[in-house]
């Protein structure tokens, strides 16, 4: 067995070769074009790092005849013939050197990787150099910050595991537009700006073609280190205010999924058409669908996603509810079941025994947190679900493809008809606002809205015109 090799904070072999950790000073001459032997040039510190040179002038002043470059270890240096102050002034040059040289040693040591042509500028210029984030990866750092909130209950495994997955997303964004320092795919703590965060909104949205939504949830691990570290005094005040300003405002528009209405939900004749369907249905697979999009619509409208992962722990029969995280909101919602919903519950309980999910549209391996093998599941559940239905509504005879989503709107729109108020819809739908539950559905209540006026028109009856 080779012996492992050795490493100090001087050098880093890397394939073989010595990657040194911090520069050297060397002194050259400011010589500008034609060399002039009657004429003293400025003598000036050099360092050279990242295919970067830096240079300071020393206020010292040398004939081209009087400089030896490979003075001092070939750090450069005066000639005797430069007069009596040769030998006080090589010893001026060189404790300079040798003090910039300690003290990016010492600097490399305490922060590797982290020197700079502007920290050599710093020095050079004896400016306090003070690194306010000690040297902490951000990415590593906001990754610490949700493994302790994880440890410590403040958030659940769901937001965890996708807080993991967005820092991830947000190194490939560093990766890929350069924007990284000392490594491609890493950035410091303090190197944080309200430029980077806009950048890879943008980037987010035109290279990954997220939307605000799930753009907005990749932010929150980034906002909450970029807060914890201002604690730490890592990053500015004013400027983690501004991050913390950097959240897509919510739109008060139509979700995707709700701007695709168009009018299209059962009436109550096409519902019990639909039913008596079910009922005669010899096509056991056809059969399964439908008590799926029963289920959806029994079960307060819930989205296919929330179906295709439902599992049997979300399930309450005492209390018939449903507990869960809704996958599009990322937010636990609580919904009443119906006599109906439980029922197809309990069918479905027979044949599903010991499985993990309650219908068998995904593998019961699947991650649920893989936001990527989840999109693939959802889309091939739907498509398979949709197929199946739409033939169905074909031979009731619809003027629309009948689909799981109309399940919700059917809910929704039928809720409304019955008495139910915008905001109690609005709760059992999982809308973020009732504006957007007015938007979808006030324009397809003519029942309730007749029902109302001729209501009103009889408590103002008293009011009439004489005759």
């Amino acid at each position: 067995m080779s012996k492992p090799r050795i490493f100090n904070f001087k050098t880093l072999f890397i394939m073989g070769r010595p990657k040194r950790l911090y520069p050297l000073g060397k002194y050259r001459l400011r010589i500008r074009g034609p060399i002039d032997t009657s004429k003293a040039y400025l003598v000036e510190l050099e360092y050279t790092w990242n295919r970067q040179i830096v240079r300071k002038g020393m206020n010292i002043f040398v004939k081209v005849g009087d400089w030896n470059e490979k003075l001092n270890k070939g750090r450069g240096g005066v000639k005797a013939s430069y007069g009596p102050e040769a030998n006080r002034t090589n010893a001026l040059l060189l404790g300079r050197v040798d003090k910039i040289d300690g003290l990016l040693a010492e600097y490399a040591q305490r922060f590797p990787n982290q020197i700079t042509p502007e920290l050599i500028n710093d020095f050079l210029s004896d400016k306090p150099v003070i690194r306010q984030d000690k040297g902490k990866d951000f990415v590593e750092f906001a990754l610490e910050r949700l493994e302790s909130d994880y440890s410590r209950n403040r958030i659940g495994r769901s937001r965890y595991m996708n807080g993991k997955s967005g820092m991830n997303i947000f190194q490939t964004f560093l990766r890929a537009t350069k924007k990284g320092t000392y490594k491609p795919d890493s950035i410091y703590v303090g190197e944080i700006s309200v430029e980077l965060i806009d950048e890879y909104i943008t980037w987010r949205r035109e290279v990954k073609l997220n939307s605000d939504a799930t753009i907005n949830h990749s932010l929150t691990p980034i906002l909450k280190a970029c807060a914890y570290a201002t604690e730490l005094r890592m990053i500015d005040v004013a400027i983690n205010a501004r991050i913390q300003d950097m959240r897509i405002a919510p739109k008060v528009s139509l979700t995707i999924d709700e701007s695709e209405f168009d009018g299209k939900s059962l009436n109550q004749e096409e519902f019990l058409r639909l039913l008596e369907f079910y009922m005669n249905d010899k096509e056991p697979r056809r059969k399964e669908f439908i008590e799926m999009f029963l289920f959806a619509f029994h079960a307060c409208g819930l989205r296919v996603v929330d179906v295709m992962t439902l599992q049997w722990g979300h399930i309450d029969f005492d209390k018939k509810e449903l507990r869960k995280v809704m996958v599009k909101t990322n937010k636990r919602h609580v919904i009443p079941l119906s006599d109906s919903a439980i029922e197809i519950l309990k069918k479905w309980q027979g044949k599903r025994q010991g499985a993990k999910y309650v219908f068998d549209l995904v593998k019961e391996d699947l991650d649920i947190d893989d936001e990527e093998k989840l999109y693939r599941a959802r889309n091939s559940a739907t498509k398979c679900i949709n197929q199946s239905l739409n033939v169905v509504g074909e031979k009731l005879g619809l003027k629309f493809s009948l689909t799981m989503h109309v399940a919700r709107h059917t809910f929704a729109v039928l809720a409304l008809n019955n008495g139910l108020s915008m905001t109690v819809v609005s709760r059992l739908l999982g809308h973020a606002s009732t504006d957007v539950t007015e938007k979808v559905y006030a324009k397809f209540l003519p029942e309730t809205l007749s029902s109302e006026m001729g209501r009103l028109s009889s408590e103002l009856g008293i009011y009439k015109m004489p005759h």
